[in-house]
């Protein structure tokens, strides 16, 4: 005979778990991140998940989630299970589940949500954090409150900026992004042009640039390529 237990089982399906403590926003609820949980410093190296097997120095690297949203499905779906796999590295770069402005706004603000809640959770967790800022459209601004002014945010833009169209919004949203936060720096995995970082620069704001997996094989491969052509003169 199977016993019932005397209390009733709660499965934390919404994993309220990840927010537990936390101050939250008017009116979305988005939860706050804490300024202390993010370091001063930019890491040393930065790195994206689905290539962690190339980090040599994880003590001083930073770990990203700049790849396709279904290389971290699994931490996504259970972030509590990987806080010790991530604890080794400098600093967490918050996760970054894509708000694409064509999706519904209830959806964007969804994706928006998990990254800030696994952000917020992994801090709570001892885990040097460094906020990841990732909007939708621009009915998606208000998420903003959720972030601490005068740290270190994070911003990628490898794929993004590769239309013309999108350097446009991106770079009206970076001038939103710099005015609302006063970040005291930026860390962009991916290309950091002048035109879309230009309200950043103007303000005198450090932008810490980390070239992504994907420019590395760029180089790499034109590298052996102009090796090549050497060899054959």
């Amino acid at each position: 005979m199977v016993r019932k237990p005397k209390k009733p089982c709660i499965r934390d399906v919404f994993q309220a778990e990840l927010i537990k403590g936390a101050k939250r926003t008017k009116p979305d609820g988005y939860p706050i991140i804490e300024k202390w949980m993010i370091p001063t410093l930019p890491p040393k190296e930065l790195y994206q998940w689905d290539r962690r097997r190339d980090v040599i120095a994880p003590e001083d690297s930073g770990m990203s989630f700049y790849c396709n949203d279904s290389g971290f499905i699994p931490i996504l779906n259970n972030p509590q299970g990987y806080v010790e796999k991530l604890r080794k590295y400098y600093c967490v770069i918050g996760i970054d589940p894509s708000p694409y402005d064509n999706m519904p706004l209830v959806v964007q603000k969804s994706q928006i949500f998990n990254n800030l809640a696994i952000t917020y959770y992994y801090g709570s967790q001892g885990l040097k954090i460094i906020p990841n800022v990732r909007l939708g459209n621009n009915e998606t601004i208000g998420a903003l409150s959720a972030y601490p002014k005068g740290t270190l945010i994070a911003i990628g833009t490898h794929g993004f900026t590769h239309k013309l169209e999108n350097r446009k919004i991106f770079k009206e949203q970076i001038s939103i992004v710099v005015e609302e936060l006063q970040p005291s720096g930026i860390i962009v995995y991916g290309p950091a042009s002048e035109y879309v970082f230009e309200s950043a620069i103007k303000a005198g704001i450090p932008i810490y640039q980390y070239d992504s997996y994907t420019m590395k094989q760029n180089a790499k491969d034109r590298l052996e390529k102009e090796d090549k052509n050497h060899e054959g003169i």
